[in-house]
């Protein structure tokens, strides 16, 4: 009976050990070192230092395996990994293959002594114990023969990781249970034909033995080494000194050789005095992190200078797990303002993945400032909740969530409960609307809104977009993963934020977006917008392909001259600011209806489900050819009309002049998303999405290489027919839910609102009164329509285009496709249309339409749609008057001898012994606009033959010179000419 008691105690205690651990109170202070040999149940310990014995344990079973994986795997085996700072310390090694066991249960047994031939002296403090489980497939079991031989390689089915000393610094002992969090396939075996999720109860552990010596193993760090003066810089020699600063200035460690980490850790010290921004690549680049060597490497950490906040990031990421380190990154990370620490809060919850121990600066860190900050709290609390859906590190965050919610008081604990079953409410309401069938799904919308329309009743809360958000609309969405549009939104926060500091305001629209868990959140809507689809469909289908309509629409929200010149720069400046953001970030999927316009003439784009380069396929093509989206309708609004003008050239200026201050914050943007490479999104996983940014921001290049770069970029986006026929098909695709626009959307492009027969009089008669050219924004015709209305003496004339009155008639065939129409007079004509001979016919047929239009059914003749087209808008209102013709624009100067005018803008630059000039513009020319013979006579011809080098200065091969006074003008002259030694410019 003795014995009995004593296995039961001993295997409640293993229980409580493994799923109870002890306290890890944030607030405990820790112990002094000459009484943490006591410190552990009283026992006896000695230094680690001292030891040494290798590292071994044993692997002795695996416990409450699914039934699924029995008939699937005939073989385990585990592969066991000893690391620190993300790297291996000693080669992993595997376990024996065996199978299934079974006496109450299945389990696996090994009870197989592992050891690792190193000694525990040299042992990390954050040394980590990583264990996989892989399973070897039955081929016995169903399926085809080939399918087996395409499934033969054993497939990962779970793991988990243990550190090797305590939070007490106590090395491992004992009987340790640990619980395997299953992979993808691990989790599809372990589901089976039910697909339900396993209970808590039904955890796979994993138990494994440690040695049970009667001494503790106690980590006692060694005294830190003096720190010596740094040697005078000039004993550097030159090229070494500028090779360092190279290593030094480089935006992160992307290319760095094995040969400058050598370069960088055996000149530390004038790293220090000279580069200390370049600590994260000094530390990673130490050739050793065993005990010996701490002490030089704490000394050197603790005399460095104080970095700023957004440069300690870095020491915070998976490379660096020494709990000194990371305690000092925190300390700098302090002086961060909660404005500051708000914007980076997604990668420090993050980075709680790589501490060692629930116990650290970090956690601390965090809950300090959200006592102090409801802010902070509010989105603190969010993140942590949409953090728990991790597998593998869901306890942890569930205990900081804990002890947030414990800190936070008990009202703001009330507002954040209420808050998420406010959220679990909607969810449930959008999860039962996106599953019901077409004619059922206003009805579960109903339903669903009176169970939220209850909520309120009884209570009011805040939203997790904001604690100061009150909601007037707001978009949930449920089956889509939020968390890749947050970390693009954050980013995108940060570029503007980079900007404005700088004084460089690119009228970004920022708006919020949240996870609110697995697949689920909330997203602030922008009001006064529309996408360029619904825009651009206004004029057809094929609406993409024209160049009007973008500028059109925004003169119908902005109909007086200067607001419409206002909204034209708010669309110049954001549009850059899109162009490169979207650039840096690879954002992907870019169609007409994930960008939006406002009324206000502001772009945005939303929707970031693809980024980092991962673009869709159109068959074996990407879908995104162009390097960003950049299309003749937005070239129409930015010059103001179809041809270039200098407003495009602001445009280029603005977009490399913001391409350029993102560039020299390259490190920044790197260690966000590096930090974010765990957070389980599919398209940040690791360093090669890293280098794609980092291709992006060319950071290797000077300021006028990435202007030429960039300025490329834009003529290659610029030409691409590819992004128009992108949005085609992507109209195509949506024309199941086109047709005329809702009741309270604008029926005409041109026509801010909607009139009617009651409000405006009954039409009488309308015809075609005249033509008249126009010159704003570019040269075309517009027709005089003469209206005579039923109770008025004297007509009333508006002005129309062509392509109004085509609009007319398409909205119509759309409204009336039973009706007969009269045909509308859209034949194709060949060479120029804007001009008087085609305006003249075209005036007689559009009179011919207009008058059997108005002939037509009363349904058709009184409908919305004519009466909103002849009501007179803004433009009407300033004409020049029927008879008036305006007058041209007056042509440019012809330049007289001597006469010179304009600016070359130029970037003239002088490093490594070679001078760089770049022409970047030129502006305000005097063009010549013809030449007469007598002048023609006073010039020379000179021609200039060179060799074609693409790798190699071109040579040159000869020239000639021809006086024009000796040629006959009036005719054509063909003749070979003999190539001379001329001068050439």
């Amino acid at each position: 009976m003795a014995s009995l008691t004593q296995a039961v105690y001993d295997l409640a205690k293993l229980y409580l050990r493994a799923f109870c651990p002890p306290s890890t109170s944030f607030g405990s202070r820790p112990l002094p070192q000459a009484a943490e040999e006591e410190a552990v149940e009283g026992r006896s310990s000695k230094e680690a230092s001292g030891t040494t014995d290798h590292l071994q344990f044993t692997l002795f079973a695996l416990h409450g395996i699914p039934a699924n994986w029995v008939s699937s795997y005939e073989k385990y085996f585990l592969m066991c990994s000893l690391t620190h700072n993300g790297k291996n310390l000693f080669k992993p090694v595997q376990s024996k293959r065996v199978g299934t066991y079974k006496s109450f249960f299945y389990h696996v047994k090994w009870d197989e002594l592992i050891n690792f031939p190193i000694a525990v002296a040299v042992l990390p403090l954050e040394s980590i114990l990583s264990l996989t489980l892989f399973g070897v497939l039955n081929q016995n079991a169903g399926g085809s023969p080939d399918s087996n031989k395409q499934r033969k390689a054993p497939e990962q089915l779970g793991k988990v990781s243990m550190p090797l000393f305590d939070f007490r610094r106590v090395l491992a002992r004992g009987s340790r249970l640990l619980c395997l969090w299953t992979t993808t396939q691990g989790a599809a075996a372990a589901a089976g034909s039910t697909g339900r999720k396993r209970m808590p109860t039904e955890r796979i552990i994993l138990q494994v033995d440690f040695p049970n010596s009667s001494l503790d193993v106690l980590y006692v760090g060694p005294k830190e080494a003096p720190s010596p003066e740094p040697p005078p810089l000039e004993e550097l020699d030159p090229d070494l000194r500028r090779k360092l600063e190279k290593i030094c200035s480089r935006a992160s460690n992307f290319g760095l050789k094995r040969a400058d980490h050598h370069i960088l850790w055996d000149h530390r010290l004038h790293c220090q005095r000279d580069h200390p921004s370049s600590l994260p690549k000094v530390l990673a680049s130490a050739p050793s992190w065993d005990w010996a060597s701490m002490a030089h490497i704490h000394s050197l950490l603790h005399h460095w200078p104080a970095l700023p906040p957004v440069t300690a990031l870095e020491l915070l990421d998976s490379k660096f797990a020494d709990t000194e380190v990371r305690s000092v990154a925190v300390s700098w990370i302090e002086k961060s303002s909660d404005d500051e620490l708000a914007g980076y809060l997604p990668q420090l919850v993050q980075a709680l993945k790589f501490e060692c121990h629930l116990k650290n600066a970090l956690v601390v860190f965090l809950l300090s400032r959200a006592q102090g900050n409801i802010n902070i709290a509010h989105y603190l609390c969010w993140l942590l909740k949409d953090a728990v859906q991790d597998p593998a590190w869901g306890w942890r965050y569930e205990r900081v969530l804990g002890a947030l919610l414990c800190l936070c008081g008990a009202k703001l604990r009330a507002e954040l409960e209420k808050q998420t079953h406010f959220v679990t409410l909607l969810g449930a309401v959008a999860e039962r609307v996106r599953q019901a069938g077409g004619s059922t799904r206003q009805v579960a919308l109903q339903e669903g809104l009176e169970n939220v329309q209850n909520f309120f009743q009884k209570n009011s809360c805040r939203l997790p977009l904001s604690p100061s958000l009150v909601a007037k609309e707001l978009n949930i969405k449920v089956g889509e993963d939020l968390r890749q549009d947050m970390l693009a939104l954050q980013m995108i926060r940060i570029m503007d934020r980079i900007w404005l500091q700088e004084g460089l305001d690119l009228r970004i629209v920022n708006f919020k977006c949240i996870s609110t868990g697995k697949d689920k959140g909330m997203v602030e809507l922008v009001p006064s917008s529309e996408t360029l689809r619904k825009i651009q469909v206004e004029y057809g289908v094929t609406g993409s392909f024209k160049d009007k309509p973008l500028a059109e629409w925004l003169r119908k929200y902005n109909p007086a001259e200067d607001e419409y010149e206002k909204a034209s720069e708010n669309f110049i400046y954001s549009c850059a600011g899109c162009c490169v953001a979207t650039y840096i970030l690879g954002i992907c999927d870019r169609h007409n209806d994930n960008i939006m316009l406002r009324s206000t003439g502001h772009m945005f784009h939303i929707d970031f489900g693809k980024f980092l380069g991962h673009a869709q396929m159109f068959g074996s093509f990407k879908r995104d050819r162009a390097p960003f989206v950049l299309t003749s309708d937005m070239a129409y609004v930015i010059n103001g009309g179809e041809r270039p003008t200098s407003r495009f050239q602001l445009f280029v200026d603005l977009c490399c002049q913001a391409y350029n201050l993102i560039r020299k914050h390259s490190g920044l943007f790197l260690n966000l998303l590096s930090l974010m490479t765990s957070s389980g999104l599919p398209e940040l996983t690791g360093s090669q999405d890293l280098k794609y940014v980092f291709d992006a921001l060319q950071p290797h290049n000077t300021d006028a290489e990435a202007t030429i770069f960039f300025t490329r970029l834009i003529e290659s986006s610029l030409g691409s027919v590819a992004t128009k026929f992108n949005f085609f098909i992507h109209n195509l695709a949506q024309l199941r839910f086109s047709g005329l626009p809702a009741n309270d959307e604008p029926i005409l492009s041109f026509s801010p609102k909607t009139y009617t027969l009651k409000q405006e009089g009954r039409i009488l008669h309308a015809s075609i009164f005249s033509f008249q050219k126009r010159y704003n924004p570019d040269k075309h015709y517009t027709y005089v329509v003469r209206i005579l209305r039923e109770g008025q003496n004297e007509p009333q004339f508006v002005f129309r285009t062509f392509d109004e009155f085509q609009e007319l008639h398409n909205k119509l065939t759309i409204l009336f496709p039973l009706w007969k129409l009269p045909s509308f007079p859209n034949k194709m004509v060949l060479g120029r249309t804007h001009i008087k001979e085609v305006a003249a016919k075209r005036k007689l047929e559009l009179n011919n339409y207009v008058h059997n239009l108005m002939r037509s059914s009363t349904e058709v003749t009184q409908c919305d749609l004519i009466y909103t087209f002849y009501h007179p808008i803004a433009r009407d209102d300033k004409t020049e008057g029927l008879d008036a013709t305006p007058k041209a624009p007056e042509p440019p100067p012809s330049p007289t001898s001597g006469r010179v005018e304009g600016e070359v803008k130029l970037s003239i630059s002088y490093r490594n012994s070679t001078l760089f000039i770049m022409v970047m513009h030129i502006r305000d020319l005097l063009v010549y606009s013809g030449y007469s013979k007598e002048t023609l006579g006073l010039r020379e011809l000179q021609l200039s033959v060179l060799s074609a080098e693409s790798l190699r200065e071109n040579y040159f091969l000869g020239g000639i010179t021809l006086r024009l006074k000796d040629f006959d003008l009036s005719k054509e002259t063909v003749k070979w000419y003999k190539l001379t030694a001329v001068p050439y410019f």
